[in-house]
């Protein structure tokens, strides 16, 4: 009787066990099929995120951005703006080549950006004067409005190659770039790897400027 018992238990046990692996092997299967998207929902999310970060690192126009009443993102300038005149020294190895100006008014405030090619931080430095000169010669620049913002930028070597040479934007006033406060953009020269630009103003205000990178650029942020 009790081997008779034994092997009935464990035929039991056995036919319960394949019952059991019948029973929760498909399940098994469309419960991992079903969390799989949704791991992969998460992941593609994540990544999307890296990206828009990196976009925003890399935006050619950078801008500080904060919420307003509506829900909505308004633009606020970077830095700390004020009347003082400025000064930054470039990063180590910096060799830049000027390539345009931008310039667009923001409502409380006017954003001149300085475009560059090549490599590293720029230095700077600014000041806010009525009566502008040309470095070297001294000579007086003529602009359009009440004051201007000079502002020289280092590392910016004259090119050694007809191909540089070409890259180099033209000197003199730069096409479409009044705008807000800033009455129009003169790319004055290179002097000694020093790029000098005018920024005239209808009025005089206060303005940040902010060495950028990724691609190499100075931004101008000037109060309406």
């Amino acid at each position: 009787m009790s081997i008779r018992r034994i092997s009935l238990s464990a035929l039991g046990l056995v036919t319960a066990t394949t019952l059991l692996a019948a029973c929760s092997s498909p399940a098994d299967e469309t419960a991992a099929s079903s969390i799989s998207p949704a791991t992969s929902e998460e992941s593609t999310s994540d990544t999307a995120a890296s990206e828009t970060t990196s976009e925003e690192q890399t935006s050619p126009t950078p801008s500080t951005v904060e919420a307003t009443a509506d829900g909505s993102q308004a633009i606020t300038p970077l830095g700390s703006p004020d009347v003082t005149d400025k000064q930054a020294r470039p990063s180590e190895g910096t060799s830049l080549i000027p390539k345009g100006v931008r310039v667009a008014d923001h409502g409380a405030f006017t954003r001149v950006v300085l475009d560059y090619e090549g490599e590293g931080k720029a230095g700077w430095y600014t000041q806010l004067t009525a009566e502008p000169a040309q470095q070297a010669s001294g000579f007086p620049i003529e602009y359009d409005g009440a004051t201007a913002i000079v502002i020289g930028v280092e590392s910016t070597p004259w090119p050694s190659t007809p191909e540089l040479e070409e890259a180099y934007m033209d000197s003199g006033k730069v096409e479409g770039t009044a705008a807000g406060v800033v009455t129009g953009v003169e790319y004055v020269n290179t002097f000694e790897a020093q790029s000098q630009y005018v920024i005239g103003l209808n009025k005089e205000s206060a303005y940040s400027v902010t060495s950028l990178e990724g691609p190499p650029r100075v931004v101008i942020d000037i109060l309406n």
